[in-house]
Order: structure tokens, then C-alpha cells, then sequence
């Protein structure tokens, strides 16, 4: 058994808490500028990858695609981002981003920036490499404690993919 005081344990503790604040909050549950969770990585994704098919959204997220339809109808409400028709494939469309949708991201993704940015002002560019490829490895670990999760389910027949 593993002693509440080990470092693995407050490792799990500062890792769950981040996640906590950064990720696992209701997705109906309003944040910057009204968005939900789902609508922010939709937005980020789209920032940073440009035009997707309603398909690569949704693997992106992990959502089914009718909840990304859903997602996209909201974002476009808002005036966020807009279907428009895919260059090489006329039966299919694409979301991009609107000039209102990139502003908005590109403002709030500063504004995150900004709030991490003392966390490294004192810290070596040695020390900032660490921490990035640490937290890289708890992603890696994570994943494969997921995996291993599917692999036990799948084994005793509770395959729910």
C-alpha cells in the first residue's frame, strides 16, 4: 500500500486538482465569456488547426458527433465560427473560425498565458523544459492507465467502445 505522505500520492493530489480547475467542471457550466468546456476546445482547436470537418472535432474532444453538431450550432449562434463548404469534397463542410471567434479566442488564451507567466519568470529555460516534459509524462502514464482500463474491460467482456 502506498503512504498517503509519498511523493506519488501528492503527485495524484496537484494533478487532480489542476484538472479539476482546468478541465472537469460541468460542460453546461459557463467560463470565459460565457463558453462551455466543450465550446472552448472546439474554439482552441480551431484556432490553432484551422478549418475541420464536424468529424475531426468531435474525435478531437472525445464527443459523439451529434453532441460536436450540437456544440457547432451553439458557436455559431454566437457568431464563433461558421460551416462553410469543404475545397476538395462539395458534399462536405468544414468549421472555421469567424474574425469574431479568433479574437475572442486569441484574447482569452493571452489572458490564460498571462496568468502562467509569473509561474515561470524566475525558472531556467533548463527548469521550464522539466516541467513541460514531466507533465508530458503523467499525460503518457495516464493514457496508459486508461489503455490498460479498456484492455482489463475488453477482457471481461465489458467492452464499451
Amino acid at each position: 500500500m502506498i503512504k498517503e505522505t509519498s511523493p506519488i500520492v501528492a503527485i495524484d493530489e496537484a494533478l487532480t486538482r489542476l484538472a479539476k480547475l482546468y478541465q472537469f467542471r460541468s460542460l453546461e457550466e459557463r467560463g470565459y465569456a460565457g463558453l462551455t468546456v466543450s465550446q472552448s476546445y472546439s474554439l482552441r482547436d480551431l484556432y490553432f488547426n484551422g478549418p475541420r470537418s464536424m468529424s475531426e472535432l468531435a474525435a478531437h474532444l472525445g464527443v459523439p458527433l451529434s453532441t460536436m453538431t450540437g456544440v457547432v450550432d451553439q458557436l455559431e449562434g454566437k457568431n464563433l465560427v461558421e460551416r462553410v463548404d469543404h475545397p476538395e469534397d462539395r458534399r462536405s463542410l468544414r468549421v472555421r473560425l469567424t474574425p469574431e471567434g479568433k479574437k475572442l479566442y486569441q484574447s482569452a488564451y493571452e489572458a490564460f498565458l498571462g496568468h502562467l507567466a509569473p509561474l515561470l519568470e524566475h525558472r531556467s529555460p533548463t527548469e521550464c523544459d522539466r516541467i513541460v516534459s514531466f507533465l508530458e509524462e503523467a499525460r503518457v502514464a495516464i493514457l496508459g492507465w486508461r489503455e490498460a482500463i479498456r484492455r482489463k474491460e475488453k477482457r471481461n467482456g465489458k467492452d464499451h467502445s
